[in-house]
């Protein structure tokens, strides 16, 4: 899917649980970008960066999780705090 190395790139993605989301966030992984997973419930964007893990054999290390309702003004500014403060980074 795309022609560059992405091992410096650090990726947000939101609705990456699934679809086009989901699709987005394997192929940038396996091209070596770090992937902030996003979601609603933390319930779900685990799911889905475990799927990812289990059967697209992708490092652990190259997913982050973050969970926020966007309906929710204090979800989503706690979600950008966190993303540029890159307390996540390298965790899952």
């Amino acid at each position: 899917m795309f022609d560059t190395s992405f091992s410096s790139r650090i990726v947000l993605l939101t609705g990456a649980t699934s679809g086009i989301g989901y699709e987005t966030a394997r192929q940038l992984a396996e091209c070596g970008a770090t992937v902030l997973l996003h979601r609603r419930t933390a319930e779900e964007v685990q799911a889905a960066a475990d799927k990812l893990v289990a059967t697209a054999g992708l490092d652990a290390n190259r997913l982050c999780t973050y969970a926020a309702d966007f309906t929710r003004l204090d979800e989503v500014e706690t979600l950008a705090r966190e993303v540029v403060a890159g307390s996540k980074a390298g965790q899952r």
